[in-house]
């Protein structure tokens, strides 16, 4: 039941957000942390409470170049596809740019195919949201915000092909509160609601087969990269704030006390 998106405030200021809905409750991240990016794993197993961990590629994640970029869940397909998370890894490793991206996706999936999942990335000059279905895509770049829940519009759907709970309620939601952000803050407030479903969904999601694990914020302004991130519903639990020690900002020191501080 991720729901994800990406928001330009100003010139120079851009968002990323995403809330991470799993079926166990106790989830902790896999932090990947170099001189050159950030990702939080992804997870094979997101929706079978009690199975072992199988992780790859990257969930949401940001690069030295400004570069961020997350993926939601869709439609888990045959065996012969593979993971959408790998394609945020692919982009968060060797794209500088939105466009750089978008052609890192395509080229990917040209060689094989990969679970139903949208990507959303952004840098200071574009935004866009890719809808992957095995090897094909859809692709809509934007200047103010992208955001998707988990279906694919530009494939004609109004609700989840996977039965996931009230994908379209949350597509309404984020809709209207896209429409009037004008802060760091309102994302907050948008990664808390739930609008139109009742105190136990929505975009903060408390039901008992998925529910909120993390909940991320990507926030960029000109070449400095913080990340707020909560571990549990963003809507009662305590947000903690890091700077990224990319590029030119690394050091062991600064790596070490991101990861001491990381909530996991």
């Amino acid at each position: 039941m991720c729901t994800i998106g990406a928001v330009k405030l100003s010139e120079d200021e851009i968002v990323l957000f995403k809330n991470k809905d799993f079926a166990d409750s106790t989830f902790s991240d896999e932090v990947v942390l170099s001189e050159h990016h950030f990702g939080a794993k992804g997870l094979e197993t997101f929706d079978a409470a009690g199975a072992e961990s199988v992780f790859s590629g990257l969930s949401v994640g940001a690069n030295r170049y400004g570069l961020l970029a997350c993926v939601n869940h869709v439609k888990t397909t045959g065996n012969e596809a593979l993971n959408y998370d790998i394609l945020v890894q692919e982009v968060i490793e060797n794209a500088l740019s939105v466009d750089e991206a978008i052609q890192s996706v395509q080229k990917a999936i040209d060689i094989q195919p990969y679970w139903w999942g949208n990507l959303v990335i952004a840098d200071t000059e574009q935004l866009a949201v890719i809808e992957v279905r095995g090897k094909e895509c859809q692709v809509r770049i934007d200047y103010e915000s992208v955001f998707r829940t988990n279906h694919q519009p530009m494939y004609g759907e109004h609700q989840s092909p996977d039965n996931i709970r009230c994908s379209a309620a949350r597509f309404e939601s984020a809709e209207q509160r896209l429409a009037h952000i004008g802060c760091l803050e309102d994302v907050f407030e948008l990664l808390s609601t739930h609008d139109n479903v009742g105190e136990k969904s929505g975009i903060c999601n408390h039901t008992d087969t998925l529910s909120t694990v993390y909940s991320y914020i990507l926030h960029r302004v000109r070449n400095q990269i913080r990340l707020y991130v909560t571990k549990g519903n963003p809507c009662s639990n305590k947000w903690h704030s890091l700077d990224l020690p990319l590029g030119e900002d690394w050091s062991s020191k600064n790596a070490s006390a991101f990861l001491e501080q990381y909530p996991n």
